[in-house]
């Protein structure tokens, strides 16, 4: 009898060891044509910094938070206000939501919460910056203080976002990739 348990225990063990690799590496590759809509995938959790279109040294971070954390979030019920404000459906609806709360440093630096959408390899959220940040390029000239935001991911760890100001009428479109930030090396110096 000893056996047996000890023998159930130990596959339980190895069969969760093997579900967590298997939604790692759904999360570190997700794309339009996987993972299926309205699996609970994370495509999102991790760090990221700039590709170089936005400077490689800026980050943002994804962490998966608890329905509660979410919740509680002072910017959870700005979301809600602003999503009846401009008649929006409501945050969070769809029943695979996974929540996200993070950080980032670009446009000054500030915070976020989201949850994926129906297809996991989207999301939508709610952020503030530290202080109002102005962004002009050859296409629009934004100040971004707080509004929603989207993102997707790609198979090659490649987040496309888009942050919208305040009245959700111009838009800051900057794009990350998964790994950890950018740090330049010291020049080699010989003896």
């Amino acid at each position: 009898m000893r056996r047996s348990v000890l023998l159930l225990v130990c596959c339980l063990a190895l069969v969760a060891v093997g579900t967590a690799s298997s939604s790692q590496s759904a999360k570190r590759h997700c794309d339009s044509h996987a993972p299926p809509a309205g699996s609970f995938v994370d495509c999102f959790s991790g760090g990221y910094h700039g590709t170089g279109f936005m400077p490689m040294e800026e980050t943002i971070h994804f962490k998966v938070v608890s329905d509660t954390a979410l919740r509680n979030n002072a910017l959870w019920r700005q979301w809600l206000a602003d999503a009846k404000k401009f008649k929006t459906r409501t945050p969070c609806m769809n029943d695979n939501a996974l929540p996200f709360a993070g950080s980032f440093s670009f446009y000054g630096g500030g915070t976020f919460v989201a949850c994926s959408e129906n297809a996991p390899f989207r999301l939508n959220g709610y952020f503030q910056v530290k202080k109002p940040f102005f962004f002009e390029d050859s296409e629009t000239r934004v100040t971004l203080s707080h509004g929603v935001f989207f993102a997707t991911t790609a198979w090659n760890d490649v987040v496309e976002l888009v942050f919208s100001d305040s009245v959700h009428e111009h838009f800051a479109q900057p794009e990350v990739v998964l790994g950890p930030p950018y740090v330049a090396s010291k020049p080699l110096t010989g003896r």
